[in-house]
């Protein structure tokens, strides 16, 4: 066999086993499980502790889930984003990785993959959780139909979308006390700031800015603006980019 046969199946290397790597760490590590737990349980309690409002012909149980999400849910998941990968720097366990894949670009795409895909799963989970248990509750049950399932998926795309957010936060801070930090700002500070400062000067371009930071965005994807989509997309992908770039210009 010539050296160029040999060398032929890395130059064909593909992400399918760097993916199958990351599937098996996010599922091996307690963590995970901890989060997906806690976004489970805080959905499970706004949905069986929400009130009424007063108005049979309203539908509550898609709203009560929404909110959830947008006041609990997505910093679980998001924080399960950022562990995804400060986890490894913590433990040094990453070199172990870069080892096994010398690509370091093919290591972000694969946890991108992996942590989007399983969050995406958690979250449309806890979600459609959240509406189910809101849905008995409020006697809605039995109107729960398509419309509803779309919610639900808006919710878990956001969840995913957010997650690999956190990601590339985590693996350009490299702590994940830092990277939540941000995220945090970002999701809850920063429209705040850019809301207030359009109205206190009168630049109504802050506005619609702020329309575009990540919570709001994904406010109006769970309201069924599936464009809003692709602003999300714009975060999160920006957010693994840098990060890969951040994984190939420094040292472990």
């Amino acid at each position: 066999m010539s050296a160029a046969s040999t060398r032929r199946p890395l130059r064909g290397a593909t992400t399918g086993p760097a993916v199958l790597a990351e599937l098996h760490k996010l599922a091996t590590v307690r963590s995970t499980w901890w989060f997906t737990g806690g976004a489970a349980a805080a959905m499970l309690a706004i949905a069986l502790l929400a009130s009424d409002d007063g108005d049979p012909a309203t539908a509550l149980a898609v709203p009560i889930a929404t909110q959830a999400v947008s006041n609990f849910v997505q910093f679980i998941l998001g924080a399960l984003g950022i562990v995804g990968v400060t986890g490894e720097f913590a433990s040094r366990s990453i070199t172990v990785t870069f080892a096994c894949t010398p690509s370091r670009t093919r290591v972000m795409v694969a946890k991108a993959l992996v942590v989007g895909g399983a969050v995406f799963a958690a979250g449309f989970a806890v979600a459609a959780l959240g509406v189910g248990v809101a849905a008995v509750r409020f006697d809605e049950a039995a109107g729960i139909g398509a419309a509803e399932a779309a919610d639900v998926a808006a919710m878990g795309l956001y969840l995913a979308l957010l997650a690999m957010l956190g990601l590339g936060l985590g693996t350009l801070v490299r702590r994940t006390a830092g990277a939540l930090a941000i995220l945090v700002v970002l999701l809850v500070m920063v429209p705040e700031l850019l809301g207030f400062a359009a109205r206190k000067f009168g630049l109504a371009w802050l506005e619609t800015a702020a329309d575009y930071t990540p919570a709001p965005a994904g406010w109006q994807l769970m309201s069924g603006r599936w464009e809003y989509a692709l602003v999300l997309l714009a975060w999160g992908g920006g957010a693994v980019a840098a990060g890969a770039w951040a994984l190939k210009v420094r040292d472990v």
